[in-house]
């Protein structure tokens, strides 16, 4: 079950891409010479109009080609012979369509969770195992409001004061289930990394529901949570690319085992809502990785665009196809590197 529900909702997430692509194509007046679900080979397919609507064996993903993309396309139809901004709409198109899917994710995850709103009150909603919290009998669910008699009302307060005693044993005064507790905890001096030094993860927000009449609020939440999103993983994908161009193999980067092992263990520990929500993020991560400058993804489609409009002519055909083979080719080693990472990874457990 687990990996049907993986290969449908990286389907849906790749085809949602593509069909962005295919919108844009189409209000440009640029033939679809064929649209896909999955990839080649192809099982059927049925032309509607001009464009082939196929059914292909691998079922991950899928593709929408365009009637001269790769050049030799004659007439107004032809991607090749559109102007500049036209182009650039087209290939900005799955892009677009990746971020309005993690908003529109996002937004249903909370008209049913509720909007998450700032407090005044910080919250334990994570405890590291054998840490000092642990030890100090702390609970998920704890709202702690003083260190040493000082009040503390956000997150960034309670870790500022909470570094003063690195080495020591501080009180915390807490609620727990609506009643007062003062709790002694020692503060490690060097803590795991990630972890601080009480070893928990805190959080000043809190989920509200809205009424029916305030879906906006949900709207923008989710537009703000995909802007959030993309900062950290553009920041992730440029340290990553920072490594790479200085020999470096990223430890931290996962491919579809990995992607399927996040789902699996998401599922089983917090359900299908966070399921869901976690797809927003790997829509938002594929915009962001799309939108990269590299040879064979549409940031590197966009480079030739740019090209066309400073010189005001095309790029050479064909140094533009080699140019992208050469980007596909090293995509999928680097896939196969980070999927044999996986397996290793697995087997090392």
């Amino acid at each position: 079950m687990d990996i049907l529900i993986f290969i449908v909702a990286l389907s849906i997430l790749v085809l949602v891409h593509e069909f962005g692509h295919f919108i844009a194509a189409i209000k440009t007046g640029v033939r679809v010479e064929e649209f896909g679900l999955g990839l080649p080979p192809k099982i059927f397919g049925k032309k509607i109009g001009k464009t082939t609507f196929s059914l292909n064996l691998l079922p991950i993903g899928g593709f929408c080609r365009l009637y001269g993309e790769d050049g030799g396309g004659k007439g107004g139809i032809a991607f090749n012979n559109k102007n500049p901004w036209q182009k650039l709409i087209i290939v900005l198109g799955g892009v677009l369509m990746n971020l309005v899917l993690a908003i529109v994710i996002f937004s249903f995850v909370y008209a049913i969770l509720g909007v998450p709103q700032e407090t005044d009150r910080v919250k334990i909603v994570g405890i590291a195992q054998n840490s000092p919290a642990e030890i100090a009998g702390l609970k998920e669910d704890d709202q702690i409001y003083k260190v040493d008699s000082k009040v503390v009302t956000n997150p960034s307060e309670l870790t500022s004061e909470v570094a003063k005693f690195k080495g020591k044993t501080v009180s915390l005064d807490i609620k727990r289930n609506n009643q007062d507790q003062q709790i002694n905890i020692g503060i490690r001096e060097n803590p795991p990394q990630g972890e601080g030094g009480m070893g928990v993860a805190i959080s000043n927000t809190e989920m509200v529901k809205v009424p029916w009449y305030q879906f906006y609020k949900g709207i923008g939440a989710g537009f703000k949570e995909a802007f959030f999103w993309g900062k950290i993983i553009g920041g992730g994908v440029g340290s990553m690319v920072q490594k790479l161009l200085m020999g470096q193999i990223p430890k931290d980067v996962s491919g579809p085992i990995g992607m399927f092992e996040a789902t699996s263990s998401i599922k089983k520990s917090q359900g299908m809502l966070a399921l869901v929500h976690f797809f927003g993020v790997v829509s938002v991560n594929l915009a962001v990785v799309n939108i990269l400058p590299f040879p064979a993804l549409d940031g590197g489609r966009i480079i030739f665009v740019i090209y066309e409009m400073i010189f005001r002519k095309r790029a050479n055909q064909k140094v533009e196809m080699a140019v992208n083979n050469v980007g596909m080719l090293i995509l999928l080693s680097l896939i196969l590197l980070i999927t044999a990472g996986d397996v290793m990874r697995i087997f090392r457990k």
